[in-house]
């Protein structure tokens, strides 16, 4: 298995929706970089980050459903810490309604959605896409 920087694909917008994870936004072009995991060609997870100098805000995190309990989504969020960290990220955000659990394993906190940066407070994640009962977290890097 291979995790790679990839393009914004059908197969990447296709697992994305198929693990009920907004994809309105992607479609507009956004700069998202994204990370897969693929297997002799088949996508079996991705996630998705962008940022802005050293903030950075997780997103789009989905395996396919043979590939969950394998420890594929730890991989990629690792992976997507050691590119953005390369990429001068210090900070990483996320917004969650049922995966806060998997993220605590991994080192990150709860904190409260007034204290988010400028750029992930205008982010279409936390003003629109995700509910406002979903959970702001973060780690350092």
């Amino acid at each position: 298995m291979r995790v790679m920087e990839t393009a914004l694909s059908a197969d990447v917008l296709a697992l994305l929706e198929a693990s009920g994870l907004p994809t309105k936004d992607l479609r507009a072009g956004r700069p998202i970089t994204f990370l897969a995991a693929s297997l002799n060609g088949e996508l079996l997870g991705c996630v998705g980050y962008e940022s802005s100098r050293d903030v950075v805000l997780l997103r789009s995190l989905a395996t396919q459903p043979m590939s969950q309990g394998s420890g594929l989504g730890l991989q990629l969020v690792m992976e997507l810490q050691q590119h953005a960290k390369a990429a001068g990220g210090r900070t990483v955000f996320l917004l969650t309604t049922t995966a806060a659990p998997f993220f605590e394993r991994l080192g990150y906190e709860w904190i409260a959605r007034d204290g988010a940066p400028a750029f992930i407070a205008a982010s279409t994640q936390f003003s629109g896409l995700c509910p406002g009962s979903a959970q702001l977290m973060t780690r350092r890097l």
